[in-house]
């Protein structure tokens, strides 16, 4: 069975949901195929490794309903309010130290690209500025008193430069490639983590 084949029958068979959580539901198992598919799976055999759409809509529907007693309780609801901000200095700190984690966290993942981009440019601009310099110097120190040797030489360390500002260039591709997948992954991470499939737990 293909992927969106899966999907349309698993909406189907949900259509008893709220648009939203069918919604949330069918972005979950759509991330969860395309991940299988990432790991060297393919698509028929991602799609078959999660049962047929009717039994997993059974299992969603069936969670769906011992939830609602619970979630529907005003006691626990108005309890659940007081303890939130009663709580608020202790949670509300937490949350803002994880928060400031996670900038962190994506400040340094985007270090080396900011390192090499300077890189990349400061190699490149010594270069050019060794290149247009290259007769500059040979005119002023005079051909016959050595201008020569040392105008060859700039000009060798000016394509050096650019060789490594190409380097660098190639090296601030695949970690900005990399960076972004492990981006990915950190959302896709705490997604999962405050969710549960695809339903932000409560």
């Amino acid at each position: 069975m293909k992927k969106q084949e899966f999907l349309n029958e698993l909406a189907a068979a949900l259509h008893n949901l709220p648009r939203e959580e069918r919604y949330r539901t069918l972005s979950y198992y759509d991330e969860l195929i395309d991940d299988r598919m990432e790991d060297g799976q393919n698509e028929e055999e991602a799609v078959s490794g999660l049962g047929d759409p009717e039994s997993v809509a059974r299992e969603i529907l069936g969670e769906e309903e011992e939830e609602t007693p619970v979630s529907t309780g005003t006691g626990r609801r108005v309890w659940v309010i007081v303890l939130l901000v009663l709580g608020f200095p202790l949670w509300g700190s937490l949350l803002l130290t994880g928060l400031c984690l996670l900038l962190t966290l994506y400040i340094l993942l985007f270090v080396p690209v900011i390192v090499l981009v300077g890189l990349a440019l400061g190699f490149l601009a010594a270069a050019l500025l060794g290149m247009v310099g290259t007769p500059f110097l040979v005119l002023d120190v005079g051909i016959l008193s050595g201008g020569l040797p040392a105008g060859l030489f700039q000009l060798g360390m000016a394509v050096a430069l650019l060789g490594l500002s190409v380097l660098s260039a190639v090296g601030l591709y695949y970690t900005t490639k990399g960076i972004v997948r492990v981006s990915k992954w950190i959302w896709r991470w705490l997604w999962r983590s405050l969710t549960k499939k695809g339903r932000v737990l409560v």
